[in-house]
């Protein structure tokens, strides 16, 4: 056994340097050092040799996928039933995505290049030379992960001309613990009893529609909500995933949770429709879909705890094709039907209505075939187009409403260096960063100035705001206040979560941990 140089294997630790440098992938400094010592490694015995290059092979196939942005194995394995439901032509939206052309024009031409110059450079060199830098580099990385807290001066600290403040630093696991902690401590406190002038709770749940989605499309929030009361600026999701997201929005009545406490029963007082059945209100669930992907409509009954029946849309027109070619029903039909049928009836109403008119890969019903970055403008107007008619035909009925309109998360329109536009596996800062409204619909409510709440807020601010609307009987017409009613609502740490995955922000810039691991700094652009 003697040491030689890498060989064919200087190629493959280059091309990870490229991809390292333009933030495509990360980089395990002591995998990737002990793979490049395993192939210099040279054996007297040619079979044991061969026997090193394949071992090496597979190690360093499982290392590219380590140190990259994809998600983790055993999540691919859950997701592969609803991959299979996938539509062939939306499989094949989805490599054209996945093939980055001027990566693999990057690619030839690294290739080619240390062909024809390994003839003269010595690139075992340049490879030692490389992992010694990076080295170097993350063990000079200042820890920008520790948060500096100061604690409060005691009494005796107040009256001295030389205070003493102590500092401590947080570890990023330690502030994840502490943040819920913090929010498990949080809870909506309904009145007993409501004796106020009544107003119905109309929810709008929307898939796929954060700001980065409308910048994208060149849409200003204005565009989009001129009409509308509050606009929450910068709303957290918490997630990528409409599941969580749903399970997340009616659970609004208690703080934020972590990803697997989303499927464990949670207090009874956490679920936002149960508070307001309390108070006499009729829930219902309402969708444009059969909610059967994912097991959707079964979380939102289980986890949610909405267990009214689900309206039936199946005689209503057709508006699109979903990514596995199942109806997805007019927004306008199923809302206005609702609001016929049901919308009157009850007194008051707990209305929550999801749609997926702007999921990934949709075709418009009667048109040619489009990617979903074509279609994407098209659906967002005429989603907004018939909630906009469906909020005149509220007016209409002279009853008082408080309609929310609250986006799951983002549908990653653009993408950037870890995810391919579409991907979501990471709940990276653009995809949860979504655009919630309230607007106010009543006979006795004067028309006001929008409010914008710039401020990271989530769900328990909207359930803190029903609160607020319900103890200052809001829809009386003789308080309308609205600075008042978000004066103090509660903000929020941005902290989003999927399976395996967490993104938090410190210090003002986002992190992520990918399966109990390090934390990383999430690569921008």
């Amino acid at each position: 056994m003697k040491l030689s140089g890498l060989g064919i294997w200087n190629l493959y630790f280059l091309v990870k340097f490229v991809l390292f440098y333009y933030g495509a992938i990360k980089f395990d400094f002591l995998s990737n050092a002990a793979l490049a010592a395993l192939f210099a490694l040279t054996f007297s015995n040619s079979q044991v040799d061969k026997l090193k290059h394949f071992i090496g092979a597979v190690f360093a196939i499982v290392l590219l996928y380590k140190d990259s942005w994809l998600p983790p194995i055993d999540r691919l394995t859950k997701q592969a039933g609803n991959i299979q439901d996938f539509s062939l032509g939306y499989f094949v939206e989805l490599f054209g995505r996945i093939v980055n052309y001027d990566m693999l024009l990057g690619l030839f031409i690294i290739v080619i290049c240390f062909w024809y110059t390994s003839q003269w450079i010595r690139f075992t060199t340049v490879t030692i030379a490389g992992l010694i830098f990076i080295g170097y580099q993350g063990a000079l990385k200042p820890n920008d992960m520790a948060v500096s807290v100061q604690n409060a001066p005691n009494q005796e600290q107040e009256f001295s001309n030389t205070a003493v403040v102590t500092q401590k630093l947080d570890s990023a696991d330690q502030q994840l613990n502490d943040f819920y902690k913090q929010q498990s401590q949080l809870v909506s406190y309904f009145p007993d009893e409501y004796n106020g002038t009544q107003f119905d709770v109309v929810v709008l749940n929307i898939c796929s529609l954060a700001i980065a989605d409308l910048n994208a499309i060149g849409v200003s929030l204005d565009d989009v909500y001129s009409d509308f009361d509050i606009v929450f600026s910068d709303f957290n999701s918490a997630t990528s995933y409409s599941g969580p997201a749903a399970i997340r929005l009616l659970r609004a009545s208690c703080g934020q949770t972590s990803q697997p406490a989303l499927f464990d029963d949670a207090p009874e007082q956490c679920h936002l429709f149960n508070n307001l059945e309390k108070l006499g209100y009729d829930s219902h669930l309402v969708m444009n879909h059969d909610g059967h992907f994912d097991g959707f409509k079964d979380l939102v009954k289980k986890q949610g705890k909405l267990n009214s029946p689900l309206f039936d849309t199946t005689s209503l027109p057709v508006a699109q094709y979903s990514f596995d070619s199942k109806p997805i029903y007019s927004d306008e039909a199923v809302l206005n039907s609702w609001l016929e049928e049901q919308g009157d009836s009850c007194a008051p109403c707990a209305m929550y209505y999801n749609t997926i008119s702007l999921h990934d890969g949709n075709q418009l019903a009667n048109s040619r075939r489009m990617n979903s970055d074509e279609s994407y403008p098209v659906r967002q107007q005429n989603l907004f187009s018939d909630i906009n008619q469906f909020i005149k035909n509220l007016e209409k009925r002279g009853r008082n409403v408080m309609l929310m309109l609250v986006p799951e998360h983002g549908a990653a329109l653009q993408g950037d260096k870890v995810q391919f536009a579409g991907l979501r596996e990471i709940p990276s800062p653009s995809i949860v960063t979504v655009p919630a409204a309230i607007k106010f619909i009543g006979p006795d409510l004067p028309r006001m100035s929008q409010i914008t709440v710039a401020n990271t807020s989530s769900y328990f601010a909207l359930s803190e705001l029903i609160t607020k609307v319900m103890k200052s009987n809001y829809f009386a017409g003789k308080s309308n206040n609205m600075a008042e009613l978000v004066s103090q609502l509660p903000t929020s740490q941005k902290v989003a979560e999927n399976a395996g995955t967490i993104m938090m922000y410190v210090n003002k810039r986002p992190y992520i941990q990918l399966d109990g691991g390090e934390w990383t700094l999430y690569p921008r652009g």
